[in-house]
């Protein structure tokens, strides 16, 4: 068993997105897995870091595996993306276009990172961090307290969605 869960936040997460009741979910399943260290890669988010994360993702990893990951709000959005591609608008003109979009669509709409974290708390652990990625992943399943998993091809991070109960906040 681990003797310590180390819980690091990567640059573009904020640990004050990430409540207690959560992070105790989290030492849960890293002691559940024997998992002693990981990142947290990302938070919530604002519609400008949606827009942001939404649109590296597009170009390192391609249009159809973001298809595949967002629902018709962030299809619309990725939409915007390929407009933009397509008239040779630079990142940030892009960028700006996607956030728009996202606050007509409603954030929440989008992606549940931008959820507030009061009631649906929304983070991902990098996979390269998890020492026993396959043992953390059956951790995390078993727990009944996440309420979404999602992983590898189907998201880049392990995406944890986890309702807060209401003495939570």
């Amino acid at each position: 068993m681990p003797t310590e869960n180390n819980i690091v936040f990567g640059p573009n997460a904020k640990s004050s997105d990430v409540t207690s009741y959560s992070l105790g979910v989290l030492r849960d399943v890293m002691t559940a897995a024997n998992v002693a260290k990981l990142i947290i890669s990302s938070t919530q988010r604002s519609p400008a870091d949606q827009a942001r994360v939404m649109f590296n993702n597009l170009e390192t990893q391609g249009i159809a595996a973001q298809r595949r990951l967002y629902k018709a709000p962030g299809q619309a959005v990725i939409d915007v993306y390929e407009a933009g591609k397509a008239a040779g608008k630079t990142s940030d003109a892009i960028k700006a276009a996607m956030t728009a979009k996202i606050n007509e669509l409603g954030p929440m709409n989008v992606s549940h990172h931008a959820a507030d974290p009061k009631l649906l708390n929304v983070f991902d652990v990098a996979p390269s961090s998890v020492a026993d990625v396959n043992a953390f992943q059956a951790a995390v399943k078993k727990d009944a307290r996440v309420s979404k998993f999602l992983t590898p091809p189907n998201d880049p991070g392990l995406h944890f969605e986890i309702p807060q109960p209401d003495d939570a906040a």
